[in-house]
C-alpha cells in the first residue's frame, strides 16, 4: 500500500515538473519570436556619402558624422526606427555604390539634375540652393560670364555646376580646373591659382564664415538654382523606400525641423529656396 502511494506521489511530481518545463520552453520561444519580429520590422538602410566636408557631410576618423545630412539622417532614423548604416566613398564613386546595390541611398546634399533622375529615384527636395561663380573681392576685371574668356575657372568635381561650366568653357573660351574638395579649390582661388570658382552659394558663404579674412565677390548672374534631394536605386524596393522616406521628409519640412538644420549649418533657412 505504501509503495503504491509513494509511486503515485512520484508520478504527480513528474507531471508538475514536465508541465513547468513546457511552460518555460513556450515562454522562451515567445520571447525569441518577438525579438526576431522586432529585428525584421526594423528596416536596414545602407547610406553612402563622401563625408568630405561640412556643412554638407563630414565623416571623422573615429566614425563621427557631422553636417546637414548627418543631422537629417539622425532625425530620420529616430522617427522611423530604421537601422542606418553609413558608408564612405569617394565623391565620384558614390553612384557606383548604388548601381551595384552596395548602398540604398546616396546622401551628399546632391542637386536634382535630369541625368540623375533618369537613372535614380529622387526624394522630395529638402532644401534649395544656387550655383554661382565667385572671384576674389579685390578682382575688378571679372564682372560678367564673358569676362572669363582666357581665364582659369575652378569647379568641384561632380557638383551640379560642373556640367554648366564645362559647356560654358567651350562657348566663352576658358580653362576648367576640377577639384575633389571645394575648400581646396577656394583656397586656390584666394591664392590666385585660378581666376574664378564655380560652387554653391551656401558652400561659399560657409567657407567665408569660417575664414573671415578671405572675401569673395559673387558675380551678379547665377548659373542655376536647384533643389537638393536624396537618390535611391530605381527598383521596386527602391520605390518603396523612397515613398517612406518622402513621408518623413515632408513631416520634417512641415514642422520646421529641416529649416532649423539648414539655419545651423548654412546660416539661413534654405527650405525657402526650394523650387516648386
Amino acid at each position: 500500500m505504501k509503495k503504491r502511494i509513494l509511486a503515485a506521489m512520484l508520478a504527480a511530481v513528474m507531471v508538475v515538473a514536465v508541465a513547468a518545463g513546457c511552460g518555460k520552453s513556450s515562454d522562451s520561444k515567445t520571447e525569441t519570436s518577438g525579438e526576431a519580429e522586432t529585428k525584421e520590422e526594423a528596416r536596414k538602410v545602407v547610406l553612402v556619402t563622401s563625408g568630405s566636408g561640412e556643412p554638407y557631410s563630414l565623416l571623422a576618423d573615429d566614425g563621427t558624422w557631422t553636417g546637414i545630412d548627418a543631422e537629417m539622417w539622425a532625425e530620420i532614423e529616430k522617427r522611423t526606427g530604421w537601422e542606418v548604416e553609413v558608408k564612405q566613398a569617394a565623391f565620384d564613386s558614390i553612384w557606383g555604390e548604388l548601381d551595384t546595390k552596395r548602398a540604398d541611398v546616396a546622401a551628399n546634399c546632391w542637386a536634382v539634375k535630369p541625368e540623375r533622375t533618369e537613372k535614380y529615384y529622387a526624394s522630395i527636395p529638402y532644401y534649395g540652393d544656387a550655383q554661382c561663380i565667385i572671384v576674389p573681392e579685390s578682382n575688378t576685371d571679372i564682372n560678367t560670364f564673358d569676362d572669363l574668356k582666357g581665364k582659369k575657372v575652378g569647379c568641384t568635381n561632380g557638383q551640379a555646376a560642373q556640367t554648366i561650366i564645362e559647356q560654358m568653357s567651350g562657348e566663352i573660351g576658358f580653362e576648367v580646373v576640377l577639384y575633389e574638395d571645394s575648400t581646396v579649390g577656394m583656397n586656390d582661388l584666394n591664392l590666385g591659382r585660378v581666376d574664378a570658382y564655380a560652387n554653391t552659394t551656401t558652400n561659399v558663404n560657409n567657407f567665408m564664415h569660417y575664414n573671415d579674412t578671405i572675401k569673395f565677390r559673387f558675380l551678379d548672374e547665377d548659373l542655376t538654382a536647384n533643389n537638393v534631394a536624396y537618390f535611391i536605386q530605381k527598383t521596386d524596393e527602391g520605390k518603396e523606400l523612397c515613398d517612406e522616406l518622402n513621408k518623413v521628409l515632408q513631416e520634417m519640412l512641415d514642422d520646421g525641423t529641416v529649416a532649423k538644420i539648414t539655419e545651423k549649418w548654412m546660416f539661413a533657412d534654405m527650405t525657402q529656396l526650394i523650387q516648386k
